[in-house]
């Protein structure tokens, strides 16, 4: 079990984020805290994530792009044009830098909790799918969202990434290159499983 200061980081956003960010940030830690206890991760580390995850969402983009620069991360024109992107880098460097969390877990779960990326691990993915099923959303779908994700992170995954796929494209948005590994890691993933089944 982890043993960081969650009231600590609840107070930190209270402060820091808007009365409804700070809302979706508790909703999606309690949802993550759910998915760990179900999935075997661990619930007060899947809490801290949650707790954590939008922590920059609503920060000036300056100060975001330098603390990204400043962890060493190389921000790629793309990123640089679609700064939706921008706090799931900002965060995981934030969190290290200011809050001196170690835990790569906590890290990566922030770091990609947008995009997704290839070879997620089972934690990021809880953390991914929580920001998407938490009890505060209410997009199209939601329902049959929450259904998926229930049954299997990985048929969660490919219905959160097949719609945010759709959405952008029908927007005539660039998708990043990491949503797009993702979905090709979940299909071959889902493929696989089939296959032994």
């Amino acid at each position: 079990m982890s043993n960081y200061n969650t009231d600590e980081y609840i107070r930190l956003i209270k402060e820091t984020l808007s009365e409804y960010r700070f809302h979706h940030s508790m909703c999606v830690a309690e949802k993550a805290k759910e998915l760990a206890l179900k999935y075997g991760a661990d619930p007060e580390k899947a809490y801290t994530a949650g707790i954590l995850h939008d922590v920059m969402k609503e920060a000036d983009l300056d100060l975001q792009r330098r603390l990204i620069e400043e962890d060493g991360t190389v921000i790629t024109p793309l990123e640089i044009a679609n700064k939706k992107v921008y706090h799931q880098m900002s965060g995981a460097a934030y969190v290290k830098s200011r809050l001196n969390i170690t835990d790569s877990d906590i890290i990566n779960g922030i770091r990609y909790h947008t995009t997704g990326r290839e070879n997620m691990s089972l934690f990021e993915m809880i953390i991914y799918l929580a920001d998407f099923t938490s009890a505060d959303r209410n997009y199209p779908d939601v329902d049959e969202m929450r259904r998926r994700t229930d049954k299997s992170l990985f048929d969660g995954m490919l219905y959160s990434l097949r719609y945010t796929i759709i959405d952008i494209a029908s927007h005539n948005r660039q998708i990043h290159p990491d949503t797009l590994f993702c979905y090709n890691w979940v299909i071959n993933n889902i493929n696989k499983r089939g296959k032994s089944e």
